[in-house]
């Protein structure tokens, strides 16, 4: 074989070998979001959902709060997080095989008792609603402009969005 050749074969291998890696834990099987139990007196129930997207669906950002990692956030998938209550920052980080840094940073302020859900959303105009958290992304890719965010959802407008949503596996986390 000659040695261009082999260098793309390497080169195709990495990269199929590399897009598993990033795209999160696989979902297949995993139970679809079923409706919350009330939220503890106690602490916070935090969602965090990330619908299925055409356009970065490859790449599962991890999820931190206060700095420790809860979970990654494929598409399509969802987690819960159980946290005092409190001013809490959250980071967003990409795989590192991609950058390993921290995409998008916020604060959230949580009641004990109460349950929030926080979406990480992809669309193609701008948001207007009030409801992002910290500041939104905007891009283009194939001639289209992307706006990207993590935004703080009201309960039945996330109940319609987060039951097409499968729960990230607890290894994953």
């Amino acid at each position: 074989m000659k040695r261009p050749a082999l260098l793309w074969l390497c080169l195709l291998a990495t990269l199929s070998l590399l897009a598993g890696c990033i795209g999160g834990p696989d979902l297949k099987g995993q139970p679809f979001f079923t409706p919350p139990a009330e939220s503890s007196p106690d602490h916070a129930t935090v969602y965090f959902y990330r619908t299925a997207a055409s356009i970065g669906d490859g790449v599962a950002p991890t999820i931190q709060i206060d700095g420790r990692v809860i979970s990654s956030l494929p598409s399509g998938g969802y987690f819960k997080s159980i946290i005092a209550a409190g001013k809490h920052t959250v980071d967003s980080t990409s795989p590192p095989f991609i950058s390993g840094k921290v995409n998008k940073r916020f604060d959230i302020n949580v009641e004990n008792g109460k349950v929030y859900f926080i979406a990480d959303q992809i669309g193609t105009s701008a948001y207007n609603d009030g409801q992002t958290l910290g500041e939104p992304d905007d891009a283009s890719f194939g001639g289209t402009r992307f706006y990207s965010r993590y935004a703080l959802v009201p309960t039945e407008e996330a109940l319609r969005a987060i039951k097409w949503c499968q729960v990230v596996p607890a290894a994953a986390r």
